[in-house]
């Protein structure tokens, strides 16, 4: 796999098999390997090896390193300093790219970005999760944007994925993860602004999230600050949009 190029966000968008191969589950390290075993069923361990063996390809390639060289890291929450559960960052002096992985089932995301915040999400176009659990994130603005679509029920359900997708890559590239307050978080999706609205009335962070071309029967969305250099470039085949 090709490394990124010199500027800007880099996307890659990938599938994995049912099954983990040996070389996917040789590059897992110790901490992998235990997040693996967590999952019960044999095809979510490979989905998780497969997709942490293609991150680590990838960005080996992006700094000339072998694999399993690569270490990574969690650093320090924006909103609390816990380092437990901050954005991952590459644990290697050399490493000055910014880093969002995302996986779904069998397919996984990864973004790179130079110097500048990233985040990004993939999720299925029909989620499992309960209707009412979404709207309850959901900004003024984006239960409107939501409702307007009336009584198409599949294209309402969509609009609310939409939302939920670009508001996970928006936190991510914000840094505070999915512990924050998710109705503060407006990406209303007919537009490339998103509005933070902090505790404090006159906080307010502004993003610039777009939807990402993804394979059929997923969504995906990337975000960065305002302001973020360079271009865009998404990885992905044809056969992937494809399948």
């Amino acid at each position: 796999m090709a490394g990124p190029g010199p500027s800007g966000a880099h996307i890659w968008i990938g599938r994995t098999g049912d099954e983990a191969a040996p070389g996917d589950l040789a590059l897992l390290d110790p901490g992998e390997r235990r997040r693996m075993e967590r999952f019960t069923d044999a095809c979510r361990r490979a989905w998780y090896a497969g997709a942490h063996a293609a991150f680590r390809r990838i960005v080996g390639a992006s700094l000339g390193v072998e694999p399993g060289d690569v270490g990574w890291g969690t650093r320090r929450c924006p909103g609390c300093g816990s380092d437990q559960h901050g954005p991952p960052y590459v644990r290697r002096p050399d490493a000055d790219w910014e880093v969002s992985m995302s996986r779904c089932e069998e397919w996984w995301m990864l973004a790179l970005s130079k110097g500048d915040p990233v985040g990004v999400d993939i999720e299925r176009r029909q989620g499992h999760e309960a209707e009412a659990v979404f709207r309850r994130c959901l900004t003024e603005a984006e239960q409107a944007h939501v409702a307007s679509y009336g009584e198409d029920s599949e294209a309402r359900q969509e609009a609310l994925m939409r939302c939920w997708v670009r508001k996970e890559a928006v936190v991510k590239s914000w840094g505070l993860g999915l512990g924050t307050d998710l109705a503060r978080v407006d990406v209303r999706p007919d537009r490339e602004l998103a509005v933070v609205a902090h505790r404090a009335p006159e906080e307010r962070t502004y993003w610039v999230v777009r939807d990402v071309a993804a394979p059929r029967g997923c969504l995906a969305a990337l975000a960065r600050p305002v302001g973020a250099v360079g271009p865009v470039t998404v990885h992905l085949s044809a056969e992937l949009l494809a399948g």
